[in-house]
């Protein structure tokens, strides 16, 4: 899902109840913030709406599948995990903004929801980060090792 209808709380609340019904549950959600921002720049021109748009689709899919999905779980007690892929800082201007609103909506959120058993992390990738450096850092953190991580930036960006 992308594009401006991840900004609309309505479209997204029923993407995730169609993706519920089919599935059955969901245990991980992984939003791509990068993505999020870079087609916000494709669509309008304008870093700073495709700072908005990527911030508000964010929460918009996070909030959604959190009440959809995760606490209305079949679990005891409830659980899920949350994975922010962040845009790197060559993405474009605004990219770093978009970085540190994810990582502070993880830091907070993983506050608010960790008595939930539901965990927050972003990931910042650096300018030379491959997606497969990503993609094994989403599966470790999908898998039971990753529960300890939550409310931190796994930063890749190199010193």
């Amino acid at each position: 899902m992308c594009g401006p209808d991840v900004a609309e709380e309505a479209i997204v609340d029923e993407m995730v109840i169609a993706a519920v019904a089919e599935s059955g549950s969901l245990d991980l959600l992984v939003v791509d913030g990068a993505g999020l921002f870079t087609h916000g720049i494709a669509d309008s021109g304008d870093a700073r709406a495709a700072l908005r748009t990527c911030l508000d689709a964010t929460w918009n899919v996070t909030r959604a599948v959190v009440n959809r999905a995760f606490l209305l779980a079949e679990r005891s007690p409830p659980s899920g995990r949350i994975v922010y892929l962040a845009p790197a800082s060559d993405a474009g201007e605004h990219a770093d903004a978009a970085r540190a609103g994810l990582e502070n909506l993880a830091r907070t959120l993983s506050t608010e929801w960790a008595r939930h058993g539901i965990t927050l992390v972003t990931i910042a990738p650096g300018d030379a980060t491959d997606a497969g450096e990503v993609a094994a850092l989403c599966a470790y953190l999908a898998s039971p090792a990753g529960a300890y991580f939550s409310g931190c930036l796994l930063d890749l960006r190199g010193p």
